[in-house]
């Protein structure tokens, strides 16, 4: 087959050497030596490969042509019998492989939505209200793998950490009771500074992702959505009165595995997301019942 397509580029490139007088100027290159033995009358072909390139010489009445084809393009050069070269150059495009936007960072804002004390006796306060401005989550998304369907669209998987800090509003931290059912933690008097819980948690993804390149087939509009999951590492309180702080980390009841739906739309490596989880943050019978949500950035690589 490579043979075929020479000998057919030979005789298009050969007929526009002889047709036209201008060409096209492109640097040349060492050859290797190559012992070729030529008449006026018969035409020769020989031919020598290298690690990196394959040449070819033709000699069609006075015409002394080349073709060197490499992995990445094909040239063609004429000489005349008055030395005047013609040269040609095709570029063999590569196919791109498909490559999604899960590997990065991302940072955004927590939300504890839908929470429900029904659980607890009437007067209880509502201690998990959180401060979105500052409850934050940061991830490392580290491992990723895409499969493609073509060249813009595909599946993508792969594992991250997940941090979670919830800034509760008010002075209370969470501890657990004789029956191991969280309850709110009044804080000291004193300069309120913080009261968080905190989480850690191993991540993995499974996307559907496509893509729309610009003009140039590089940098693309890519919209993902799917489903992740987690793997619970750790969590702890803490919080601060003027310069006292304490650490508790203590079992809290946090879901040790959660799932949710998650969605992600951006241009080249930047983009926004979004992760609603259908796991509730503590167990059942723990704690309040509450949706985790999370709005945030992405910085792929």
């Amino acid at each position: 087959m490579k043979t075929l397509f020479l000998i057919t580029v030979l005789f298009i490139y050969a007929g526009v050497a002889f047709g036209f007088t201008d060409s096209t100027s492109v640097t040349d290159e060492s050859f290797n030596t190559l012992i070729e033995s030529e008449t006026q009358d018969s035409s020769k072909v020989s031919k020598s490969e290298t690690t990196s390139k394959d040449t070819v010489h033709f000699r069609i009445g006075n015409q002394n042509i080349e073709i060197i084809t490499s992995d990445s393009d094909t040239k063609v050069r004429v000489d005349d019998s008055e030395g005047i070269r013609k040269d040609a150059q095709c570029s063999k495009k590569r196919k791109r492989k498909f490559d999604g936007h899960w590997d990065g960072f991302d940072f955004g804002a927590n939300l504890l939505i839908d929470t429900d004390y029904s659980m607890y006796p009437e007067g209880t306060p509502e201690f998990l209200e959180t401060r979105p401005e500052k409850s934050f989550e940061f991830n490392m998304n580290l491992a990723e793998y895409s499969f493609g369907f073509g060249q813009y669209v595909g599946l993508v998987t792969g594992l991250g950490l997940n941090f979670n800090d919830y800034k509760f509003k008010n002075k209370y931290s969470i501890n657990k009771d004789e029956n191991g059912v969280l309850q709110p933690y009044e804080l000291p008097e004193g300069d309120f500074r913080k009261s968080k819980l905190s989480t850690l948690y191993l991540t993995a993804p499974l996307l559907f992702e496509f893509q729309i390149p610009d003009n140039r087939g590089d940098d693309k509009l890519f919209v993902a959505g799917g489903v992740i999951g987690g793997l619970k590492l750790g969590a702890h309180t803490k919080y601060k009165i003027g310069d006292e702080k304490s650490k508790d980390k203590g079992d809290h009841g946090v879901a040790p595995l959660r799932w949710g739906y998650t969605a992600r739309i951006g241009f080249d490596d930047f983009g926004i997301f979004g992760t609603y989880y259908n796991t509730k943050l503590f167990e059942d019978g723990v704690g309040p019942s509450a949706t985790p949500v999370t709005i945030g950035v992405i910085l792929s690589f």
